[in-house]
């Protein structure tokens, strides 16, 4: 199956279709491609009227024009093989890579932390997630053997390739849920707080005050959240913890009853949280626009297939990659608070992007 599924992402990206390759935890990979290029949006209070789609909310959104993909031609991957010729009835839009980018440079990043950390002895900020990207040369053709690597490697996250022309290429592992609904019951994740996977504890208790006190902070919104909506019967278990790849962080989930909410009200009010933006949020996301380094686009976003009919799956665009020319650029971030230190924080970027980088090495090794 891992051919059928290789062959079919190749001419995906070949003919350069709009399209969405995705495979939820413990799911078979589902391929959803648009017999045109155009990407359509809707407006979020509309949402209610669109199934079967795949939603693509970048991290600056505008909620009135929320981007979709549409599944006009569906593949699954079981154990019978869909027919990969289906997609010959979708016309694409030859693929044109952002420019090369630049790394952002060590000194800057620890800089903007420096600052950061000025305006919160102020009282002006609580937290700020700041990004950067590493830039690292592959051929085109690696990207989808790095689709496969993801599927294997981490199981337990959403792992998507999207192609659209707004947004161009991007591949993301996930084990963030910031939504999933199912017979309008909803589980969300407050997930903040990062060690390597190998010194973490697998106690919350036994992390450091500094990485309890940012998943606090996301755990406080999102209860805000669900009680503002008037949810039912929402509950929470954690913070434990958990490994996605070289990393781990604490998260605490919450579940409730939409109540008769609809679920985009749900998701626009949570997106973006705390865990990728900062608190105070406006303050935070305004810091972001200011003295942000590049375009974050789809990074700390939310993706994912919508079926209020059935099953929605949305996660933050965390741990993910964007093609653009002559390889790709890692998008990583890490929350920045009071306690913060700056050698520390660049330390936790480069932890995170070695996810990828392990798996770009491992790709590169083996043979044709």
């Amino acid at each position: 199956m891992e051919s059928e599924v290789r062959a079919a992402v190749e001419k995906c990206l070949g003919i350069g279709l709009t399209f969405a390759a995705f495979r939820k935890p413990g799911e078979p990979v589902t391929i959803w491609a648009q017999r045109t290029p155009d990407l359509e949006v809707v407006d979020g209070a509309l949402l209610w009227e669109l199934n079967d789609v795949f939603l693509l909310v970048p991290f600056d959104h505008d909620p009135k024009r929320i981007p979709f993909i549409r599944s006009d031609v569906e593949l699954t991957f079981t154990t019978i093989s869909p027919d990969v010729n289906l997609l010959t009835e979708c016309r694409g839009r030859p693929r044109t890579d952002p420019s090369t980018v630049s790394s952002t440079a060590k000194s800057s990043f620890t800089q903007v932390v420096d600052q950061v950390k000025r305006i919160m002895a102020a009282g002006g900020l609580e937290k700020v997630v700041l990004s950067r990207l590493e830039f690292h040369p592959i051929e085109p053709t690696m990207l989808p053997d790095l689709f496969l690597s993801a599927i294997h490697e981490m199981e337990h996250t959403m792992v998507a390739m999207v192609h659209t022309p707004t947004h161009g290429t991007w591949l993301g592992a996930s084990p963030e849920r910031l939504v999933v609904e199912d017979d309008d019951h909803v589980w969300v994740d407050a997930m903040a707080g990062t060690m390597t996977a190998g010194t973490a504890p697998m106690v919350a208790d036994h992390w450091g005050a500094k990485e309890r006190h940012e998943q606090e902070l996301v755990s406080r919104h999102v209860r805000e959240v669900l009680e503002r909506l008037d949810l039912a019967n929402i509950t929470d278990h954690g913070p434990g913890v958990v490994k996605a790849g070289g990393v781990a962080h604490l998260v605490t989930t919450f579940e409730a009853d939409l109540n008769d909410k609809p679920l985009s009200d749900l998701v626009l009010a949570l997106h973006p949280t705390p865990a990728v933006c900062g608190t105070p949020m406006e303050a935070a996301r305004e810091f972001i626009r200011a003295h942000g380094t590049h375009e974050r686009s789809l990074y700390a976003g939310c993706w994912g297939p919508w079926k209020p009919d059935g099953r929605t799956d949305l996660y933050v665009n965390i741990r993910c990659l964007q093609a653009v020319e002559g390889g790709v650029a890692i998008h990583v971030g890490a929350g920045i608070t009071y306690e913060s230190d700056p050698e520390a924080e660049w330390q936790e970027t480069a932890h995170k992007s070695r996810v990828w980088l392990d798996m770009i090495q491992r790709s590169r090794a083996v043979p044709d």
